[in-house]
């Protein structure tokens, strides 16, 4: 990058003197560009916060609605009120509405920046606190500063969010250690906050609050919440029509288990003579944990959180561990999978896969000691066989993606690795890998990179491939031109039917079935949410984790 300017530095340093000296000699360099197209108005405002420097500028005609590449003016970085005067000033409404990272507006940036008189300077002139950035965030969803919560309340910010972290669970948070924010937890109940909104992990604002926190303001929440005929904790009514992430079936009784909330509550389900849950497990801390994973006869479910991986038993589901650190292979950790008996666990991160024995509690392979094998880094999904003589695992890194097959016994051994292989003709992630029950089968789900669609709604493509040879058996594209929906890509579950006759694909609005033999679309069961796991149960068809509870599928042909 070259030098600055003069003009640039001068304003950098606030160096009021220097810049009317340049001035004098160049009037037209008040609005040079520099690096990324910074002006000497905005380096003055950001670098220096100098309003004798500002006010020398836009007397001499500075532009206030000048931007960088990045798209932020001059306004964004205003730390101080007189300078905010400034600016507010020359730019007018239209300076307080320019988007920057993010889409953050001005006052998105004063409020991110604990910047109290930049705010009240900001709300003062017509700045919009329902002016809503990228995932619907608003100023009040970043506010840390009382004051400033204050100051948006009353010029009437929504005090509820699109987020799941709300205003009120900020607020509750830092009132367990903090006085001043109690009145602002009060405030926001003052004006229609709802202390019985669910963050990621499950926990309202008087979770948040905890039982240490001031005892009236969790009383009047508590109250608030039976007022309105609502439980302080997660019922079953609750969870029965909520919105689930993972199953997986007890391999000895008719019991299911799914996770919510980012796997911090598991949900125990009856399977007959009806689905329903029986009970709610709130797993401690606040760590997201997915991909709830079982096996045909081990006793034990895994799922990742972090760097570790959380295990429960069937038998005691209340009671959890986490694998000893020794047996982790790093950081990074994407999913952990179970061979049938339950015996070895497979491990995959970024790059690399560890299989641990938990027998022996010991690592008994890990890819990096296969110099010819290459696994990816956007995504390692590893699936053992039926019968455990297989690990199947799929990659995808840099937009494209390969299968690795892998000979479990007598030790871990590349079998072969499959390229070429049908794309989505866009930047590839494998999101699902599933074998038929025979293990002759192992099907794929590749969908396009986030928010990339075809012109005909591109959902994503399964491909079906022999599973010890390798080769190819069927693959299709899943878009609008073959379903009812209008979507883009997806993180789709697959499973096949008991005998192996269909594979099922989880979607948006329903299951899709195939016929697991030549491919050709053999029906549709539309459920009320989205489907974001499948698995077997004992009793034939499949079950399916939905945003709307956990229904039983029928399949397309008698078992």
């Amino acid at each position: 990058m070259d030098s600055a300017p003069p003009i640039i530095e001068a304003a950098t340093a606030g160096d009021v003197p220097r810049l009317r000296r340049l001035l004098e000699v160049e009037p037209a360099a008040v609005n040079t560009k520099g690096w990324m197209n910074i002006t000497p108005l905005i380096a003055a405002v950001w670098f220096a916060d100098s309003a004798d420097a500002v006010r020398l500028l836009l007397e001499r005609g500075a532009d206030p609605l000048a931007r960088r590449t990045t798209g932020d003016n001059a306004l964004h970085w205003a730390a101080s009120g007189a300078v905010a005067e400034l600016l507010v000033a020359a730019a007018g409404p239209r300076g307080m509405e320019v988007r920057y990272h993010f889409d953050a507006t001005p006052l998105h940036i004063a409020v991110d920046k604990g910047r109290r008189e930049v705010v009240r300077v900001l709300l003062a002139t017509g700045a919009d606190p329902f002016a809503a950035g990228e995932g619907g965030l608003v100023p009040l969803d970043t506010a840390a500063d009382p004051e400033i919560v204050r100051m948006l309340v009353e010029a009437g910010a929504p005090v509820e969010s699109e987020r799941a972290w709300t205003p009120l669970h900020g607020a509750c948070a830092r009132a367990r250690t903090e006085d001043s924010w109690v009145d602002t937890a009060n405030l926001l109940l003052d004006r229609g906050a709802d202390p019985g909104r669910r963050d990621r992990f499950g926990d309202t604002p008087i979770d948040v609050l905890g039982d240490r926190g001031p005892e009236a303001l969790r009383a009047r929440m508590i109250a608030a919440m039976h007022d309105s005929g609502r439980s302080v904790d997660l019922t079953l009514d609750d969870v029965a029509t909520g919105a689930h992430e993972g199953i997986a079936v007890d391999p000895r009784r008719p019991v299911a288990l799914t996770t919510m909330y980012s796997g911090a509550v598991l949900v125990e389900w009856r399977l007959t003579p009806t689905v329903e849950p029986v009970r709610v497990i709130r797993v401690p801390g606040r760590v997201a944990r997915r991909g709830l994973n079982g096996s045909s006869t081990g006793g034990v479910v895994a799922l990742v959180g972090g760097d570790s991986v959380h295990l429960r038993e069937w038998r005691d589901l209340a009671r959890g561990a986490e694998l000893p650190a020794k047996l982790l292979p790093g950081r990074g950790i994407q999913e952990a999978v179970w061979s049938p008996d339950g015996r070895l666990l497979a491990i995959s991160r970024s790059e690399g896969l560890t299989i641990v024995d938990m027998w022996a509690r010991a690592v008994v392979g890990d890819a990096a000691d296969l110099i010819e094998c290459e696994l990816g880094d956007w995504s390692v999904v590893p699936r053992f066989s039926p019968d455990g003589t297989l690990l199947a695992v799929a990659n995808s890194t840099q937009g494209h993606w390969w299968q690795t097959m892998f000979d479990v016994l007598p030790a871990p051994s590349l079998r072969y690795e499959a390229e070429n292989l049908p794309s989505t003709r866009r930047s590839d992630l494998v999101g699902a890998l599933t074998f038929s029950p025979d293990g002759q089968l192992v099907a794929t789900w590749v969908r396009p990179d986030a928010g990339v669609s075809g012109a005909d709604g591109y959902r994503g493509l399964v491909v079906v491939r022999e599973a010890k040879s390798g080769e190819p058996w069927w693959h299709r594209h899943i878009d609008d031109g073959i379903d009812v929906f209008h979507d883009e890509s997806y993180w789709a579950p697959l499973c096949f039917t008991d005998d192996g006759t269909a594979l099922a694909v989880g979607l948006d609005r329903g299951v899709m079935w195939f016929d697991a033999e030549t491919g050709e679309r053999v029906g549709m069961d539309v459920t009320e949410g989205a489907v974001t796991a499948l698995t077997r149960p004992p009793r034939g068809g499949l079950l399916a984790a939905t945003t709307r509870g956990v229904r039983w599928v029928a399949p397309p042909f008698p078992e």
